[in-house]
């Protein structure tokens, strides 16, 4: 999961809303401000999404999930655990303890 204040501009995210678990795939478009016009203020910021021509409102306490991280962390778990297999079946051929790297 990605803070909200950390969100980059044109770079696309999933979002999970906080109170209806609806999940979205979204580009980044910019933050905005409520009547107060404080961006400190979390209550009182929202960020634009984008999709084709459509924008979209989400806010503070919803959650942003970056798709490229979650691509690398799948690949270098999968890459893992074909290594893991690859040392029990070595373990197993050998009979002793043997690592491969």
């Amino acid at each position: 999961m990605i803070s909200f204040r950390k969100l980059q501009v044109g770079k696309e995210y999933y979002i999970k809303k906080h109170d209806t678990d609806r999940k979205f795939k979204f580009v980044f478009d910019e933050y905005r401000t409520g009547e107060y016009n404080d961006l400190l203020k979390d209550e009182d910021l929202f960020m634009i999404f984008r999709r084709d021509t459509h924008r979209y409102a989400f806010y503070a306490n919803d959650y942003y999930y970056d798709p490229e991280k979650i691509k690398r962390n799948a690949q270098r778990a999968i890459e893992q655990m074909e290594h893991r297999s690859m040392n029990m079946v070595l373990k197993r051929l050998v009979n002793e303890e043997f690592e491969w790297s």
